[in-house]
């Protein structure tokens, strides 16, 4: 069962081989004889985000992700009902949010790729133009898919919490570590708090932890 940590890593890894998979299709066109404005007007012409996700195979990286949200479904605690239908509409908001940040990652990539062919660039220049877009021109992809499925799994807990008594209290679940941020630390070290009491400390503290990228959770005492 794959961690958050590895989904994240294996999603930074697709948009490696996507890097060198697009400059590799790039030098095939080369090798036969196309121009620079062919080839710039073959990738203007084509869906970039099919060819991203398809001839890429980045859907390798979107189904890794979706496969992630089935495991945090069956590593959490069952302590409250949740409808079906509440569980298909959490996780169909998570394919929109990978599949959204899977697109913006291939316009930045199309974009360096025809400024860097209109400059001249070749090979590892090339490749190095689309990396440094990316970074440039993306939040920190390892926050945005693990915020992503960190508020997921908060977000399922909300969902059985919703039945559960005004006074349950709750325990704050994950690693205690020099990455913590304040809140965190102060969660971690209290003892176990009421919904309320959580959002005395911070006001989305149960919904969205510490903040971006929370490796906590919480859950239920006694329930």
């Amino acid at each position: 069962m794959p961690t958050i940590d590895q989904t994240v890593s294996s999603y930074e890894n697709s948009i490696e081989d996507a890097v060198n998979g697009f400059q590799q299709d790039v030098e095939e066109l080369e090798e036969e004889g196309l121009s620079t404005v062919e080839i710039l007007a073959i990738i203007a012409a084509i869906d970039f985000s099919s060819y991203f996700i398809e001839e890429l195979r980045f859907s390798t990286a979107i189904n890794s992700f979706m496969a992630t949200t089935e495991d945090i479904l069956v590593d959490l605690p069952s302590f409250g009902r949740t409808s079906e239908i509440q569980l298909v509409a959490l996780q169909a908001l998570q394919r929109q949010g990978i599949e959204g940040v899977t697109r913006q990652v291939s316009n930045v990539m199309q974009n360096a790729m025809v400024s860097g062919l209109n400059s001249g660039l070749k090979g590892d220049d090339l490749k190095n133009v689309m990396r440094t877009s990316v970074r440039t021109n993306m939040p920190r992809i390892e926050n945005v898919v693990g915020t992503m499925l960190g508020d997921y799994r908060r977000s399922v807990i909300g969902a059985m919490a919703m039945d559960l008594p005004e006074d349950t209290l709750y325990q704050y679940i994950g690693p205690d570590d020099e990455k913590n941020r304040p809140v965190c630390r102060t969660y971690l070290s209290s003892d176990p708090l009421t919904i309320d009491e959580i959002r005395k400390v911070k006001a989305d503290g149960f919904e969205h932890g510490g903040g971006v990228n929370c490796r906590h959770y919480w859950s239920p005492v006694n329930v």
